[in-house]
């Protein structure tokens, strides 16, 4: 036996229990004063919320909500549980919801109590974290939400690369020959990569957010170039036995085989005589005539300058040198080189020399 059928058998035997009672009241009542009476039963009814007492003497539950004024639907469940003296009633309010979800519509029984979350819980519908609902979760049940709607979000992601360009160096290497090159580091590109979350509704995109920055960095290309010289070691009459071993010509410097760095602004191409003097000599600048003073056209090569001299091939090398002293036969790009013997000066006779123009010297 339902509650509510307990209710209204228990209404109806209480009730025929008071008209017992009423009878022989009445005829009491009749014999002591003819007035009538009558017997009444307290209810206490309770309706989400609201609490109503009520004391009636109708034999049907459905009467006594009437007299209260409640409106009762074949939706709403009632209970009723008996006490010593009064009929508890509570009422359960129902109403249909309607949810539409992965184009399946579903038509449900709801408590008002309820909220949206429950009703979706209640048919097993799980929502993602990007779903979208017509009703917000949380919203308790009223009679104006009969209609729920769940939009399904299709979530994605997009990675946009932009890309870093590498940059190109070129370092010497003084194992290679001179005017040889290689790459000896490949350049690969780097980026900068963003990517998006991409949600879509009913197919439609909707939100398109950023969501993380990576960079990878670019390797750089590295082409390594040879400085290394091929000239032949200096002949036996060379003023020097120091030689150039590496030229490099894009950083402007050569090193000779003591390992002496030098930096040079540019190279002359000069026709060579050599010449002796007597000691202790003064050159025309004022200083003691020796290896290593050069008498040249100053207005071609100013006082003072410093020099490397050897032949284009190496074969023989002068070194070191400075312009110093001046000669009434030297012109233009004339140079006459001072040699501790006129043997050696008629050895050496007339040819073209390099001079590579010193600016300075590279410490370690």
């Amino acid at each position: 036996m339902t509650k509510h059928n307990f209710a209204l058998c228990l209404l109806r035997s209480k009730a025929a229990a008071h008209v017992g009672v009423f009878a022989l009241t009445v005829l009491a009542v009749v014999l002591l004063c003819n007035i009538p009476a009558t017997a009444a039963t307290t209810y206490e009814i309770t309706d989400g919320d609201e609490q109503y007492v009520i004391s009636s003497d109708a034999e049907e539950l459905s009467a006594v909500l009437d007299e209260a004024g409640i409106v009762y639907s074949d939706l709403d469940v009632l209970e009723a549980s008996s006490g010593d003296e009064v009929i508890s009633l509570s009422i359960t309010r129902r109403q249909y919801v309607t949810v539409v979800c992965d184009g399946v519509t579903t038509s449900t029984l709801a408590e008002t109590h309820d909220t949206v979350a429950d009703v979706l819980e209640h048919l097993n519908i799980q929502l993602g974290e990007y779903d979208q609902v017509s009703v917000d979760p949380d919203t308790v049940l009223d009679s104006d939400i009969d209609f729920i709607e769940v939009t399904r979000a299709n979530v994605s992601y997009v990675t946009e690369s932009t890309p870093i360009a590498y940059s190109s160096s070129r370092q010497a290497d003084p194992e290679m020959y001179r005017g040889t090159e290689a790459v000896t580091t490949e350049g690969v590109e780097g980026s900068i990569n963003v990517t998006y979350r991409v949600i879509e509704l009913d197919g439609q995109e909707t939100v398109y957010e950023q969501v993380a920055t990576s960079v990878t960095d670019p390797v750089d290309e590295v082409v390594s170039y040879g400085t290394k010289v091929s000239f032949e070691k200096p002949t036996g009459y060379s003023t020097s036995s120091e030689y150039i071993t590496n030229i490099d010509d894009e950083a402007g410097t050569f090193t000779t085989s003591k390992g002496d760095t030098y930096t040079f602004s540019g190279t002359l191409t000069l026709n060579a005589t050599a010449y002796t003097a007597r000691s202790g000599a003064v050159c025309s600048t004022g200083c003691l005539a020796r290896v290593g003073v050069v008498a040249v056209d100053p207005d071609y090569i100013p006082y003072g300058t410093k020099m490397f001299i050897m032949s284009a091939d190496g074969s023989f090398v002068y070194g070191i040198a400075v312009a110093g002293d001046c000669g009434s036969a030297i012109d233009n790009n004339d140079v006459d080189l001072y040699m501790t013997s006129r043997s050696t000066c008629i050895n050496f006779g007339r040819r073209n020399v390099v001079a590579y123009v010193i600016t300075g010297t590279v410490e370690d």
